[in-house]
């Protein structure tokens, strides 16, 4: 907009006028006054005239959300009608414009829509295309650490001509580096009239120095990847989003599971996308939608009102599933085993105490949600041969599993590319050692190694991965094998590692293969998966008798 200084006294006489950098604001009410006063007075080039209008900030909801807040009047981007952008080279799947499309309709106007579109369908370029095609010149993604990087080496593929990314992973330096690094970014980006794109981990973001620059100043686009991280209502980066939200002219979630335990994990993230869909309360959000009970009422006995849920969630909600990329089929396959006497022995003490521990702990109304998760674990680690010393050791007490491990991959070509799922370092240490006895390379993906890009070039053969640390933005499509050594107890870990090598570019069947141990633990998560039920709480009812088991 070519103004000049000359306009800011006739935008300063306007009641309730508040300038922030590039905008000037204003209370609903004062939009008529705002009209009449630039009525010939605006001077907008033809270069210019196609990305800048004047008008009323826009519902991002659909008329039946009646709850309403503080509108303003807004000097803000004008968007194209919904054209694809030409900076933008790279050509979209139908499913991927059809995103777009939908999306541009909610958040062009000033809204917010949640793009639940499963893992590897796209959506990372989707959210490339829409920041093109919304001319926004501030934006700011939020992701998982390891998917910072992803998005900046996209930017840089999708989207040549871009010259000022922020990537600020761990790797950028200090959280006050990263933010130098983000103003002294933005600053050059202003300067030289460019989009600024700063993209950090949820981790990062709530950190002192970079929380106070992320809400000093406003954005035309806030990103949220991988969305379902901001499912805690009291999470420190959740609160920050939320606080964002109100200097965040568009807001986009991406999520391929963006409800990976229960409908309760949608409230936080729609509170940062439009806090008018479900309340501003938690507690009052899940007192209509669900009836609690259980360990201090704080389980879900049952849902209510699913019906006004999903339709409110599908007022701004565009959904693509796996079924449109035509992958080859997946293949789920159990192997068990049985542990010897001596570990029989162990697992069944452990059980009988933490069954008793429990009950105590019910009777007592002391439990916490913590309190069976630690037992459980325990019960797991023997599974996979270790238990935990006092001395927080892992001590050997089976190889039963470990053996069926190295049977399993003897089975296998030599040069067969594999990856093996483990929650534990206990059990990443027994897959090493078991590629070392078969003499196949090993590498490692954890909290302790990241050998990823070494495994993807083809150095190495068998690749152990960390659940939590595999999950989320990590490419293991090399292997048409993936084996479960031990499993989350969570059912969005265990959906986002199968989709790491379910997902383009594989072109061949994908084996899941899971080792179980008869009779334990490992069997009753498998159950509660394929339930698609809340692991924990289906294990314990099990074992407590409180709930019949499936």
């Amino acid at each position: 907009m070519e103004a000049g200084f000359d306009l800011f006294p006739v935008l300063r006489r306007i009641p309730g006028a508040r300038r922030d950098g590039t905008y000037w604001t204003y209370p609903t009410e004062s939009a008529a006054a705002l009209r009449i006063a630039l009525k010939g007075e605006l001077v907008i080039s033809e270069r210019a005239q196609h990305l800048f209008n004047i008008y009323p900030v826009p519902r991002s909801q659909p008329e039946r959300h009646k709850a309403q807040e503080p509108g303003a009047a807004v000097i803000a981007p004008r968007i194209p009608a919904f054209q694809l952008p030409e900076a933008i080279h790279t050509p979209l799947w139908k499913h991927q414009i059809a995103a777009y499309q939908y999306a541009m309709s909610l958040i062009a106007k000033g809204g917010g829509c949640l793009l639940a579109m499963d893992m590897g369908t796209g959506k990372t370029l989707v959210g490339i295309v829409l920041i093109a095609g919304t001319k926004a010149m501030m934006i700011l993604i939020v992701c998982p650490l390891r998917v910072v990087p992803v998005w900046a080496k996209q930017l840089e593929e999708h989207w040549p001509d871009l010259k000022v990314i922020a990537q600020l992973d761990d790797k950028a330096g200090t959280i006050p580096e990263r933010t130098d690094r983000a103003r002294e970014g933005m600053t050059l980006a202003k300067a030289t009239s460019r989009p600024f794109i700063a993209i950090i981990n949820y981790d990062a973001i709530f950190q002192p120095a970079f929380a106070q620059f992320a809400a000093s100043h406003r954005w035309d686009l806030v990103i949220a990847d991988e969305s379902h991280k901001l499912k805690a209502p009291g999470g420190k980066a959740s609160l920050l989003l939320k606080r964002l939200r109100a200097m965040a002219w568009m807001r986009l979630l991406l999520s391929g599971t963006p409800m990976p335990h229960s409908p309760l994990d949608i409230y936080a993230q729609f509170r940062f996308l439009d806090p008018r869909i479900f309340g501003t309360s938690f507690a009052l959000f899940r007192q209509h939608y669900a009836e609690m009970g259980g360990y201090h009422d704080h389980q879900v006995v049952r849902w209510k009102n699913m019906d006004e849920f999903t339709r409110k969630i599908d007022a701004v909600t565009f959904r693509v599933s796996k079924d449109v990329l035509d992958l080859p089929p997946e293949i789920f396959i159990y192997l068990e085993c049985d542990l010897s006497p001596q570990a029989q022995q162990v697992y069944d003490d452990m059980q009988r105490l933490m069954i008793a521990e429990i009950q105590a702990e019910f009777q007592a109304e002391t439990i916490t949600a913590a309190n069976p998760l630690v037992k459980l674990l325990r019960l797991q680690q023997i599974t996979g041969g270790s238990v935990k010393t006092d001395e927080h050791r892992y001590q050997r007490v089976d190889d039963s599993k470990e053996r069926l491990l190295e049977d399993t991959l003897e089975d296998l070509a030599a040069d067969e590319p594999v990856v093996v799922f483990c929650r534990f370092h206990s059990d990443l240490d027994v897959v090493a050692a078991v590629a070392a006895r078969l003499e196949r390379p090993y590498r490692e993906l954890s909290g302790r190694r990241d050998e990823l890009k070494a495994w993807q070039s083809g150095d190495g053969t068998i690749l152990g991965v960390q659940i939590s640390a595999g999950g989320v933005g990590v490419d293991l499509t090399r292997a048409h094998y993936d084996i479960s050594y031990s499993l989350s107890f969570s059912l969005g870990e265990y959906d986002q590692s199968r989709a790491r090598t379910h997902r383009p570019p594989q072109k061949e069947s994908v084996r899941h293969i899971h080792l179980v141990v008869r009779g334990s633990v490992d069997v009753k998560i498998i159950r509660a998966l394929k339930k698609r039920a809340e692991v924990i709480e289906s294990i314990l009812g099990e074992l407590t008798g409180r709930v019949e088991a499936a």
